[in-house]
């Protein structure tokens, strides 16, 4: 099986080793797979990540976007012309943990019919500390349209007919188009399987898209898009519905979590720890 992974680049130098490193040790824990990593860097970019990329054997390209989506679309098409039969995306501040493509192999080899994968992540601090650890129910249109997206990009991987048969990102949308994306694939009756295991490390760094002022106003342009609930109180009574069912399904109890993760030099340190699942943006 092909895997086709995407890496977004601005101004990245600080955690793009670690992004690169992380993609490598978990291909190396998935033998059987073909991995390619293609990083897409801005040209706004100063300096490059260039020799770091070629290093790494990824497949280096950089030049002009039109943001975030653009480049990282560019790049998914590369792949999916390239043969890539399973894609995915990792920003350059996250990272995988060793055992995600494995675990998306076996889901997509033992299912024909999931379109795409998702799992449980960790949260970093930017100084690299383990800050949290989120585990997820499956997903609901209804959580989706109403609530916050709780598939984290660094956890998803789909099909290359799935890509192919969506419309896709709307460029329209700057710092929201994942969501959007999931929700059209949802709609169109793609299935998508909760892996119930730690796939991947997000990094709070303070410069997350979520914290853009011009977020909460893209959010608003969804929800009325996608068919959300009008009220806010109905969309925060199906808010704690979320809530609930995460909170019997235990979501919310600390986890002993024994990984490794990526120092930003692209080290690998082992980790074991218990972690709880608090955290909020900041």
């Amino acid at each position: 099986m092909r895997f086709g992974i995407v890496t977004p680049a601005l101004n990245a130098r600080t955690w793009f080793r670690a992004c690169a490193a992380s993609v490598r040790a978990a291909a190396q824990a998935a033998p059987s797979l073909a991995v390619t990593h293609y990083v897409r860097e801005s040209d706004r970019s100063a300096p490059s990540v260039q020799e770091w990329a070629e290093a790494a054997g990824c497949v280096y390209r950089q030049g002009p976007d039109a943001g975030l989506y653009d480049a990282i679309g560019a790049g998914l098409r590369q792949a999916a012309a390239d043969g890539a039969e399973i894609l995915g995306w990792l920003n350059a501040d996250e990272q995988y943990l060793p055992g995600a493509l494995a675990a998306a192999e076996r889901a997509f080899e033992s299912n024909p019919r999931i379109g795409l994968v998702f799992g449980d992540y960790l949260i970093l601090g930017a100084d690299g500390s383990l800050l949290s650890a989120r585990r997820e129910i499956p997903a609901r249109l209804l959580y989706l349209r109403n609530s916050v997206n709780y598939l984290f990009s660094c956890t998803v991987f789909f099909r290359r007919s799935v890509w192919e048969a969506s419309a896709q990102f709307d460029p329209s949308y700057r710092l929201v188009a994942d969501k959007q994306f999931y929700l059209g694939l949802l709609s169109s009756g793609v299935r998508a399987q909760l892996l119930p295991e730690y796939m991947a490390a997000f990094t709070s760094t303070g410069r997350n898209a979520s914290l853009d002022p011009a977020a909460p106003a893209e959010w608003a342009r969804l929800r009325a898009e996608c068919g959300a609930a009008p009220s806010a109180g109905v969309r925060s009574a199906i808010r704690a519905l979320r809530i609930l069912e995460k909170t019997v399904h235990g979501c919310y109890f600390p986890d002993r979590i024994r990984t490794t993760l990526f120092a930003p030099d692209g080290t690998p340190k082992s980790v074991h720890a218990l972690v709880g699942s608090r955290w909020r943006w900041s």
